[in-house]
């Protein structure tokens, strides 16, 4: 007769999460420094002429790829993993390695063989010879997607094992190693060569990172056999409505990045360097306080009465907006100033920070309403409410994108309207999910939680 001896699970150190997530908020800031940098790179190279376009229109979907695989680490493969380690039950690292991959290789290779329709859907106003250096550039950075996939379950795996410092730097190596190989091929062959630098060193730096990431995590990788083969979409069966949501929002820069490519040459670029300067306090705004946030509102997920998370969501919430609010404020009075200090250098006119300062002016906006739904729909998903966070991001999707296909604008400046009213739309409705008394009974009562509901005869 065979005993079970139980473990005990280790208690949880503060210390240890309060370490972890500083340097992770360390490798964010530097991955977003050096993701500015590299934006005044191929700024300073390139300025806003038709290379520039096409460099933009490569990037955009390799980037939105690691965006939502990262997304599954976060809220899939991350919690297995760590699972596996403590309980040895569940996959192990190579059942959820080899599906994954996979679909890695077949992503690269439709980016491979479909390069040129890919453009076209998402720049269909470019140049013919802008939307062929396009396809090309779109053929080099898809090399890196199986290195990425691959990296970035390394990442989950370091975590799991509390090993935070290599994965947290993860963009920033690629950030680098995108400069450096642009400024290398800048000083060998000039500056119309460079656009290839900056996609031979993104797919460079990707693969790097990868070698990285792997002598790192050996030591980890023969602590856990296999336990057979483990189907994908069972592996993102839980993570699916997170994916869904980052997939959505990832989608309304494509959109408008679209509609920019049919107000002539230039304008594609010029959203790239908006987005980026809009994607730097959003993501230090909105991450540093929802992962705070997350410990507070963490206990409610399996009780009745979550008033008190609803009261830390709404101090949050107004928070972030009044701070969005107040940069967006900013942005608007100095914006030209601001474009010109950063970007305007090398290859980066005047002519290209009027047009940067123009679009600002239209699409900076959104991150207000950005920052509050991300923030609201992450404290959501903690509470294991994600239906309504999908629902809001397919509303901002599908009015960015009508508001965009119907509405003939003139001017470069109006073209980021459809992502404001959409997020602000799509903001608004969480806003009322959370706060709207017609929507009270859905949120206390009839909602499942993983809990039998009360008995009404009790």
């Amino acid at each position: 007769m065979s005993i079970a001896i139980e473990t005990p699970t280790a208690p949880i150190s503060e210390w240890k999460v309060v370490k972890g997530g500083l340097i992770v908020s360390i490798g964010l800031l530097t991955s977003q420094v050096l993701g500015f940098f590299r934006q005044a790179t191929i700024a300073y190279l390139l300025g806003t002429g038709p290379q520039a376009d096409a460099l933009a229109v490569a990037f955009a979907p390799v980037d939105l790829w690691w965006s939502v695989l990262s997304t599954a680490v976060v809220f899939g493969f991350g919690p297995l993993l760590a699972a596996r380690r403590v309980s040895h039950t569940g996959p192990a690292f190579d059942d959820i390695w080899r599906p994954v991959v996979r679909v890695a290789f077949l992503i690269a290779a439709v980016f491979l063989f479909f390069a040129e329709v890919m453009v076209r859907l998402l720049a269909p106003g470019l140049p013919p010879a802008t939307a062929q250096l396009a396809a090309h550039l779109l053929r080099i950075t898809a090399l890196a997607i199986p290195a990425m996939s691959s990296s970035t379950l390394f990442t989950a795996l370091l975590y799991s094992e509390r090993r935070f410092a290599f994965p947290a730097f993860q963009q920033a190596a690629v950030n680098l190693g995108t400069m450096m190989t642009a400024l290398l091929v800048y000083s060998l062959g000039g500056a119309q060569r460079s656009v290839f630098g900056f996609a031979a060193g993104y797919a460079g730096g990707a693969w790097l990172q990868l070698a990285g990431a792997f002598a790192i995590s050996r030591p980890f990788l023969h602590c856990a056999p296999t336990s057979g083969r483990v189907k994908l979409w069972k592996l993102l069966s839980e993570p699916a409505p997170v994916l869904c949501y980052s997939m959505l929002i990832g989608l309304n820069p494509v959109v408008t990045r679209a509609l920019a490519s049919t107000h002539g040459p230039g304008a594609t670029a010029a959203f790239d360097y908006c987005l980026k300067l809009l994607g730097v306090p959003l993501a230090l705004l909105v991450i540093p306080l929802s992962s705070s946030l997350l410990t507070e509102i963490a206990p409610y997920r399996l009780r009745r009465d979550r008033r008190e998370a609803l009261g830390a969501i709404g101090r949050a919430g107004a928070a972030i907006a009044l701070a969005s609010s107040a940069i967006v404020l900013v942005m608007i009075a100095i914006g030209p100033w601001v474009v010109a200090f950063l970007f305007e250098r090398g290859m980066f006119g005047a002519a290209s920070t009027s047009t940067v300062s123009a679009l600002l002016a239209g699409f900076f906006p959104a991150l207000a309403a950005w920052s509050v739904l991300d923030l609201i729909s992450r404290s959501l998903f903690s509470l294991g409410r994600p239906r309504i966070s999908v629902l809001a991001a397919a509303l901002a999707l599908g009015v960015n994108a009508l508001i965009s296909l119907a509405v003939p604008f003139g001017s470069v400046r109006w073209i980021g309207l459809g992502a404001v009213i959409g997020f602000t739309a799509a903001a608004l409705l969480l806003v009322g999910y959370l706060w709207g008394p017609a929507f009270l009974p859905l949120r206390w009562s009839s909602e499942r939680d993983g809990t039998e509901p009360a008995n009404p005869a009790a």
